[in-house]
């Protein structure tokens, strides 16, 4: 996960976007989020150690995914793996998708990285990971109108390895555009820190020199931020997106937003990275965002 920098965040005010209003079926959904299912998945991904891209413990843990995926009912057609190299290192992305009914080549991209460095990493990023888990589990039979792709990215933490290949050899391949992606939503260190007042959440807009997307970035983390305080009790801040897998995807053109811990925990790429300093609770109402947010972007059935 990225290094800290200086950040300027922003309260955001809830008023300033009037179309954006509660629906009772989202926050249902999000309601169905589940923290012993959480836990369950974090604690999971503590077990396989370190996740270097490349080990043998990676491997376990794409094995991991593709058995939990599995067992929600996705089925192998759905499940796709995209192998990169990287100064000789072998790994792989995973990507499932969910076929939209009215724009089903349309994408919502819901991403986290699963490798690690320095630790087990369950907040950078465990807990990303443990989210898209949880909410392709509940939003799997639920029809949306555009499709949804989760994607499960390595090399994150070699430099954006995988989500840079992804970016440029499926999503666009020799400068043409390849998929048509409405917005990507990264997940990245979203833990917390036990012992903490863990009660707000980051929601990251596009500030890079790539000017052409910055607007319409700006305008789906302001619905992000919307989507944080609706269907949970946590508060959002606007900050900056900056060294995580969206930024290949801004690199190409694409609309990205994210989201981030508030406060930072400091345990990032160290042993100190394990299940007992984490806030599962915070893992559980951003979880709750999670859903919400993907069901207002992909339109979820109402």
């Amino acid at each position: 996960m990225k290094k800290l920098l200086p950040l300027l965040l922003f309260s955001f005010p809830i008023y300033s976007l009037h179309a954006q209003i509660f629906i009772q079926k989202y926050q249902d959904r999000a309601n169905q989020v589940s923290q012993e299912s959480l836990i369950t998945s974090l604690q999971d991904f503590e077990q396989f150690g370190i996740k270097k891209t490349g080990s043998e413990n990676s491997v376990k843990t794409l094995n991991w995914l593709k058995d939990k995926y599995i067992s929600y009912g996705y089925s192998p057609d759905q499940m796709e793996e995209d192998p990169f190299i990287v100064d000789g290192v072998h790994s792989k992305n995973l990507i499932i998708t969910k076929r939209g009914t009215a724009y089903p080549t349309t994408y919502i991209v819901v991403c986290a990285h699963y490798d690690t460095v320095g630790g087990a990493g369950v907040n950078d990023n465990g807990s990303g990971t443990s989210i898209i888990l949880e909410a392709a589990k509940i939003l799997k039979d639920i029809p949306t109108e555009y499709s949804i792709k989760f994607i499960h990215f390595s090399g994150e933490e070699q430099g954006l390895d995988g989500s840079f290949h992804y970016a440029n050899t499926v999503a666009f391949n020799n400068d043409t555009k390849i998929l048509d992606i409405k917005l990507v939503l990264n997940i990245d260190q979203v833990g917390g820190k036990k012992g903490n007042i863990n009660d707000t959440l980051i929601c990251e807009k596009d500030m890079n020199d790539l000017y052409e997307n910055n607007s319409a970035s700006e305008s789906i983390t302001k619905q992000l931020a919307v989507c944080t305080t609706l269907y949970s009790p946590l508060k959002a801040k606007i900050s900056e997106a900056y060294s995580s897998d969206y930024i290949p995807f801004e690199e190409k053109g694409y609309v990205i937003t994210g989201l981030y811990e508030y406060p930072k925990s400091h345990h990032e790429h160290s042993q100190k990275d394990n299940f007992n300093n984490i806030d599962p609770e915070y893992v559980f109402n951003v979880g709750k965002v999670t859903v919400g947010a993907i069901q207002h972007f992909a339109k979820a059935a109402k």
